[in-house]
C-alpha cells in the first residue's frame, strides 16, 4: 500500500508518538524520526550503518526528553551486558551497527519489539559494508518484516531491493514547511588543492572567515578518505590539536590518523572532518561552524558517497542558531566518466559469468578434495555468500553495482545542475590567498632570532611548523628548509601506516600467548606510537595474516600462526 503522510511541523515528535511501519521515505533529514523511535514507551531496537552513530545517539540519554537508558550495541558490545540491559530497562532501546545485529536476534525472537533500519539507504549505497552483513540484515528483517520500519531520506528505489520489501507498507512523509539549503559554489579543477589554498589556510591563519556576506570560525569539512584527510593537515601545517575526525572504527585507520582525536561529542574542534561514516544520522551542534563538502568526480568511491549522501551530509549540522545554518560551501570538479551504461553493464554480466563458473569449478573441486589449492575469480568474495556450506551468488551486491550504474550516475550528472536544484546558489570565482610555507617560516627565523628566541607574529599560528623549526636550531644550532631533512635530523619519527604495522609485527614473534599478554603487549605499542586505541584481542585478525584464538584448561589464548 502506498501512504502519503503531510505534516507542517518542526520536528516529527510534534506530529507522530510512533513511527509508521514499512519502507519510510521521511524525505528530510533531521526531522527527528529516529527521536521519536528512542523516546516513545515501545521497547525498540534500532539498527545503523557506524559505530560512531549508535554512540552518537546513545550519548544523548536519558534526557528531558526519554529518562532511560539508551544501550549502544557493536563489536566489543558482550552479550552478558546486552541481556543485563534489557533485564532492568523497561522500556528497553538498543541502537545496535548492522554487523552487530545477530546479537540482538535473541530479543527480537522473543518479545514483541519493533526493528527500525535506520539510514536504510548506505545497505546498498555504502561500499564499505560486507556482503554478507546486508545479507544478513535483510535476513532478519524480513523475519519480523510484521514490524519493521526501513527509514531514509534517500530511499533505494524498490527494483534494486529484495522483493518481499514490496509487500511492506510504501510510506511518504511530506513536510510543508521546509526550505532549500543555499550553496556557495566552488567549481574548481583541484578540489582537494582548493580545500587546502582558499579554505583552510586562511581560516587558520586569520581564525576567522567571511564568505558572501557569511562568517564562520570553524569548519564541518566532507571528504571521503583518510589519506586526503591527514594529507591536508600536513600540508596546510595544521596543529593535530586544532583537528578533529569521523571515520570508521578500525585498525587501519588508527593507524592513519594517529594524534587527530576521534570527535564523538561536546565542544567542536576548530576543524572537524568526516568520511562517509559520519553522513547518516549523527549530530553536530555548533555555532560558529560552516560546513563544506568536497566531491571529486575521478573517484568512484568518493562520487558515490559525496553525490548520494549530499543531501545527508549538510543536515549534519542541527545548531538552528547558527546563521550558516542551511548553507553550505561545495566544491567539485566536472570531471564525467568515460563508459556508458552499456558498457558497465556488460562488465557486471561478465563479472556474474565468471563468479558462476568459478563457483562450479569450486563445487567440483570440494568433490575431489581439492578445495585447498582452488584459485577463485579475483572478485570472488565481493559477489558470493558462503550458506549451508557452499557458495551461491550474492544477488545483492549486483543490484547494489546496477543501482550505482543506472541510478547513481544520473543523480550525480543531475546534482551539478546545482543552481536549478537550489533556488539560492551564489557561485565563487578562485580566490587563492596568500599563504606561509615552510620555507617562509624558515626564513622568517633566520632574519629574526635571537639565539633561537623569537616572536613569530603573523606566523605565531602555524604551531606544528614553529616546534619542527625551535627543535631543529635547539638540538643543531641550524635550521633547514627542507621539512623532512629537518625532521629527520631532531629523530622526530612521522610514521606512516606501514611503518607503524612493521613497529607492531616487530613486537611480536610467531607462538601462542595469553589474551592478557598479547593485549597488555599491543596496548603498550599503541602508547608508543600514540594511538588512542585500547587494545583488543580482535585486532590480531586485522594485524597478522593468520591468527587462531583457543581456548585451553579455561583460559583464553591468540595464537600468531604467520605474520
Amino acid at each position: 500500500m502506498n501512504i502519503i503522510k503531510q505534516y507542517s511541523a518542526e520536528y516529527a515528535s510534534d506530529v507522530m508518538s510512533v513511527v509508521p511501519l514499512g519502507n519510510v521515505d521521511k524525505t528530510v533529514c533531521g526531522c527527528g524520526l529516529t527521536s521519536v523511535a528512542l523516546e516513545n514507551d515501545e521497547p525498540m531496537v534500532i539498527t545503523v550503518p557506524t559505530i560512531y552513530l549508535a554512540l552518537n545517539k546513545a550519548r544523548q540519554y536519558p534526557n528531558k526528553r526519554f529518562s532511560g537508558e539508551v544501550l549502544a550495541v557493536w563489536g566489543e558490545t558482550d552479550e552478558i551486558d546486552i541481556d543485563l540491559y534489557h533485564c532492568f530497562n523497561k522500556p528497553f532501546k538498543i541502537i545496535v551497527t548492522y554487523d552487530s545485529l545477530p546479537k540482538v536476534k535473541n530479543i527480537l525472537n522473543g518479545f514483541k519489539c519493533k526493528l527500525i533500519v535506520d539510514e536504510a539507504h548506505t545497505l546498498l549505497s555504502n561500499t564499505k559494508l560486507k556482503p554478507e552483513v546486508v545479507d544478513e540484515v535483510f535476513k532478519i528483517a524480513e523475519e519480523h518484516k510484521d514490524r519493521v520500519s526501513f527509514i531514509s531520506a534517500t530511499p533505494t528505489p524498490l527494483e534494486y531491493l529484495p522483493d518481499w520489501v514490496s509487500t511492506l507498507d510504501q510510506v511518504t512523509i511530506q513536510w510543508t514547511n521546509t526550505s532549500k539549503a543555499i550553496p556557495i559554489i566552488a567549481e574548481r579543477q583541484y578540489p582537494y588543492k582548493s580545500l587546502q589554498e582558499e579554505f583552510i589556510a586562511p581560516l587558520s591563519q586569520y581564525g576567522t572567515m567571511t564568505l558572501k556576506g557569511r562568517n564562520f570560525r570553524k569548519l564541518i569539512i566532507f571528504v571521503n578518505s583518510i589519506n586526503r584527510i591527514t594529507d591536508t593537515i600536513k600540508k596546510t601545517g595544521l596543529n593535530k590539536e586544532d583537528c578533529g575526525i569521523i571515520c570508521g572504527d578500525s585498525l587501519t585507520n588508527d593507524l592513519k590518523i594517529a594524534g587527530i582525536k576521534r570527535y564523538i561529542d561536546g565542544e567542536m574542534p576548530k576543524f572537524l572532518f568526516i568520511t562517509s561514516a559520519g553522513f547518516g544520522g549523527i549530530d553536530i551542534y555548533d555555532s560558529e561552524a560552516m560546513t563544506l563538502v568536497v566531491s571529486n568526480t575521478s573517484r568512484h568511491w568518493q562520487m558515490i558517497d559525496m553525490l548520494t549522501d549530499l543531501q545527508q551530509a549538510i543536515s549534519r549540522q542541527r545548531n538552528k542558531d547558527n546563521p550558516n545554518y542551511g548553507t553550505f560551501i561545495y566544491i567539485f570538479n566536472q570531471t564525467l566518466f568515460k563508459k556508458t551504461e552499456e558498457e558497465l553493464i556488460a562488465e557486471i554480466d561478465h563479472i556474474r559469468s565468471k563468479i558462476t563458473k568459478s563457483i562450479q569449478l569450486y563445487d567440483h573441486a570440494v568433490e575431489k578434495g581439492l578445495q585447498d589449492g582452488f584459485e577463485t575469480y579475483p572478485d570472488f568474495e565481493a559477489y558470493t555468500l558462503f550458506k549451508d556450506g557452499r557458495y551461491v551468488i550474492n544477488e545483492q551486491a549486483f543490484l547494489a553495482d546496477r543501482y550505482f550504474i543506472l541510478e547513481t550516475r544520473k543523480r550525480y550528472r543531475k546534482g551539478f545542475d546545482i543552481k536549478a536544484q537550489f533556488n539560492c546558489a551564489e557561485t565563487i570565482e578562485p580566490n587563492v590567498i596568500e599563504v606561509a610555507t615552510y620555507k617562509d617560516l624558515v626564513d622568517y627565523f633566520r632574519a629574526n632570532h635571537q639565539n633561537g628566541l623569537i616572536d613569530w607574529g603573523i606566523y605565531s599560528y602555524k604551531t606544528a611548523w614553529i616546534s619542527i623549526i625551535e627543535r631543529s636550531y635547539k638540538i643543531h644550532g641550524k635550521v633547514w628548509k627542507d621539512i623532512s631533512h629537518a625532521k629527520s635530523m631532531i629523530k622526530k619519527i612521522d610514521y606512516g601506516d606501514k611503518q607503524m604495522k612493521e613497529i607492531i609485527y616487530n613486537s611480536f614473534e610467531t607462538g601462542s600467548y595469553t589474551r592478557k599478554v598479547a593485549k597488555e603487549r599491543l596496548q603498550e605499542v599503541y602508547a608508543r606510537l600514540g594511538i588512542n586505541k585500547k587494545a583488543q584481542h580482535h585486532h590480531f585478525d586485522e594485524l597478522f595474516t593468520k591468527v587462531e584464538h583457543k581456548m585451553v584448561k579455561g583460559e583464553r589464548f591468540v595464537e600468531i600462526l604467520e605474520k
